[in-house]
């Protein structure tokens, strides 16, 4: 059975796939047969994603006002895509504000690029705090970081090898891999023949005198 995460990956997907007028009804059964996502996950991941589309230029109006020095437009697709899912989740009270923000946020370390963590956890954060003004419900981005790794492996404990989700170019600052030196063994030297070992310990032959 496909768990929330999953199912959040299908709505980001098929809102990359819309934008990029890729999307139609074929796409997603084929995509949900892959997943396994059926049921109640299926009509979960309808709905979110429908309810995105419904409400996306208030969504879209919303984010674009905690962006300051420039706007969603500008923004990656897919980083769209993830910010729409989150904010539409937060407004709508689908879950919990602090849920909708650590799945976002997840996503964002996924899918998205290098500061798309901060930028997604920034504005879902002040959206939650403008829905409801309690605690910040942010995502301790810092921890987030050191267990990335970790975080992936147990939101995705049944990822299919062949993941349909396309991925954004990561604008990473980690320096590129060293080449692995292969490695080299050591040379046997030969060895000594055993007869050559007995003949150099015997002294030389004496040359014959010419007989007269």
């Amino acid at each position: 059975m496909a768990t929330r995460h999953q199912v959040r990956q299908a709505v980001i997907t098929f809102l990359y796939a819309h934008e990029m007028d890729t999307f139609n009804q074929d796409f997603a059964s084929e995509y949900f047969a892959e997943q396994k996502i059926k049921n109640e996950q299926k009509n979960f991941a309808e709905t979110l994603f429908g309810g995105v589309l419904e409400n996306i230029d208030n969504i879209d109006e919303k984010i674009n006002s905690y962006l300051s020095s420039f706007k969603l437009a500008e923004l990656g697709a897919m980083e769209r895509a993830i910010l729409r899912l989150g904010a539409h989740e937060i407004l709508a009270q689908t879950c919990e504000a602090r849920v909708a923000i650590s799945e976002a946020v997840a996503l964002a370390g996924e899918f998205g690029s290098t500061n798309g963590v901060k930028l997604v956890n920034g504005v879902l954060d002040n959206i939650a705090k403008d829905k409801s003004p309690v605690a910040s419900a942010a995502v301790d981005t810092k921890e987030f970081y050191e267990n990335l790794s970790a975080i992936q492996e147990s939101l995705k404990p049944n990822e299919p090898r062949n993941s349909r989700i396309p991925k954004e170019n990561k604008n990473s600052n980690e320096p590129k891999n060293s080449r692995i030196p292969k490695e080299s063994g050591f040379k046997k030297s030969a060895k000594s023949d055993p007869a050559s070992k007995t003949a150099a310990k015997q002294p030389p032959k004496r040359a014959r005198k010419d007989e007269k």
